[in-house]
């Protein structure tokens, strides 16, 4: 008689259920996110050239709103002043006022929330590789995701952004590819539930974070309803979530500020459409051909999507209802922001949100060739993958460190404002400042400011709905300078001073701050000056001789139209 009571013996071990190895995975995917984002945080910086830890400029100016909101004063650019929404990401905004209510400096902080966004969407895009691979639980979704995790130490464009940037880039992402990550789940699952709280979260919190998230949430959400037409319910909850945000923030938009978007959209996107798409274009094939590999990439996804496409009609498989969602977010952020018009900013920062499953149809494909291969030598494969993955990382480290420069102007733009902002406190009566790079010196000054391109300034943004000039900062008026004219324009977002041989280039075209510099009435009431600050430091600026009259300061230097020579340039 068999003895049932006696234990099994080792070898006699039960195999893993299924939703062990999903726990077993997604643990194993977590700590792998946490150890990429910390290594890679920390290349990315260095090999940037150690730009600073306190984020680029256009992230100082959400920053600013955060304080204002905290400290009770309202969503508002200047204390006292108009209502006006200069950050685009209102989620992200409310998020950065919370380290502001301690008080202190909240950079710390805010690095370390935008760390924790990063590894939740560099988690969230190995789930949807392991997914992609074939499964959970299938060794094919394994050595996907361990694929990718790798692929990812390639990416160092994507950590600056992510986490040093403090711009909404981590929020983001990590929402795009949660929402991606829970579509996935519902499209290749036996039975979907009746409703998905994850995935309303971040449906619902997309268009709360960037306007075009309404497009990405409700496409996405009726894509895998045509995929899995049992998740309608779960899916079509999701799509209402983000219609129902987008709409709840539009009306208190439009009650609060008086107009449907942000700011920034009026100060930055033409109402020239086809400029637009003209702009966005070059932006899409400067992606291209700049960053590595993508010129090979966009054409795998696109075979990826049509392969996965016809499987599904032909022969349905586990992962390839998530290669086709993949794919569609992947074309979906390629291609929005080529109707929108790109931006100016150094590697791409609106593609960023792409990266963390941006090597997936190269994972995918090489583990087909491994396969395909059959029988190959564990150790010809491992050498095979291994200096594939080197050649993948060097290319792109060498591409990233040659725009170490660019990366850096941004850090040092917001280091710069913060600085000069500092300083002017000390002058009595505090100026009113006209700038163009309005972010730093909001963090630390203390008086009125007037951002020139139109960010943060609703007159300014609207005056001109067709933009000419530099993509994102050709918002700039004439007109609407000369009915509020500032008592200073300093220099301060050049690099250096001029205290001799001072020159301006100033375009032929006409467009832009620099065509005040011709204007007969500009050289009449302004008076160029240099001033002085500590440690031999100083900026040039441009004075309004009323504001000169009324402040007595050694450290003001009159230089005198004779001193400035403008030639022609940009």
């Amino acid at each position: 008689m068999t003895d049932f009571s006696a234990p099994e013996p080792p070898h006699a071990r039960r195999p893993a259920t299924a939703g062990q190895r999903g726990r077993r995975g997604r643990l194993t995917d977590l700590l792998a996110a946490a150890a990429v984002v910390a290594v890679m945080a920390l290349l990315s910086w260095i090999l940037a050239g150690a730009p600073g830890t306190n984020g680029i400029d256009d992230a100082a100016i959400t920053r600013s709103y955060s304080e204002n909101i905290a400290n009770g004063h309202g969503f508002v650019y200047n204390i006292g002043g108009e209502r006006v929404e200069g950050a685009t990401s209102f989620l992200w905004t409310l998020i950065l006022a919370v380290p502001y209510l301690g008080g202190g400096n909240p950079e710390t902080a805010i690095l370390l929330v935008a760390a924790g966004f990063t590894v939740a969407a560099v988690w969230f895009g190995l789930r949807i590789a392991r997914r992609a691979g074939g499964g959970p639980g299938s060794p094919e979704g394994t050595a996907a995701a361990a694929l990718s995790a790798l692929a990812l130490c390639g990416l160092p464009s994507f950590f600056i952004w992510s986490v040093w940037s403090m711009m909404e880039i981590a929020l983001w992402t990590a929402l795009i590819l949660l929402l991606l990550d829970r579509l996935s789940q519902l499209a290749e699952g036996a039975a979907p539930p009746h409703m998905d709280l994850p995935l309303l979260l971040a449906a619902a919190a997309l268009p709360l974070t960037r306007p075009e998230g309404i497009a990405v949430a409700a496409g996405l959400g009726l894509l895998a309803i045509v995929l899995r037409p049992a998740a309608w319910r779960p899916a079509g909850l999701a799509v209402v979530a983000a219609i129902t945000g987008f709409a709840a923030l539009t009306l208190g938009r439009m009650a609060y500020f008086g107009f449907p978007f942000p700011n920034t959209y009026y100060a930055k996107v033409s109402a020239d459409r086809l400029q637009n798409v003209l702009d966005g274009a070059k932006y899409f094939i400067s992606f291209l051909t700049g960053q590595p590999f993508a010129e090979v990439l966009v054409p795998a996804w696109l075979l990826l999507a049509a392969v996965s496409i016809i499987g599904l009609i032909r022969r349905p498989a586990p992962g390839q209802r998530t290669r086709v969602l993949a794919a569609a977010a992947v074309f979906g952020i390629l291609f929005s922001y080529v109707m929108l018009g790109g931006d100016h900013f150094a590697l791409w920062r609106f593609y960023q949100p792409v990266m963390p499953i941006l090597a997936l149809p190269l994972v995918l494909g090489g583990l087909a060739l491994l396969r395909a291969l059959q029988p190959v030598r564990r150790a010809t494969a491992v050498g095979l993958g291994l200096a594939a993955l080197l050649v993948w990382s060097a290319v792109n480290a060498i591409a990233y460190r040659q725009e170490r420069f660019r990366i850096a102007r941004e850090f040092t733009l917001s280091a710069r404002g913060e600085v000069f902002g500092t300083y002017m406190n000390g002058f009595s009566p505090r100026p009113s400042m006209g700038v163009a790079a309005a972010g730093g010196i909001a963090l630390t000054y203390g008086g009125e400011l007037r951002d020139l391109m139109g960010l943060n300034w609703v007159e300014m943004a609207h005056a001109n709905p067709i933009k000419t000039g530099l993509r994102n900062h050709a918002s700039f008026d004439a007109d609407t300078f000369w009915k509020h004219p500032p008592d200073l324009l300093p220099r301060f977002h050049k690099p250096g001073c001029q205290r001799h041989n001072w020159t301006e280039a100033v375009p032929a075209s006409g467009t832009g701050v620099k065509q005040l510099f011709l204007q007969p009435r500009f050289r009449a009431e302004y008076t160029p000056v240099v001033l002085e600050m500590d440690g031999g430091a100083c900026t040039n600026a441009f004075a309004a001789n009323s504001w000169l009259a009324q402040v007595e300061s050694s450290r003001i230097v009159p230089a005198g139209w004779d001193a400035v020579t403008l030639t022609g340039g940009k």
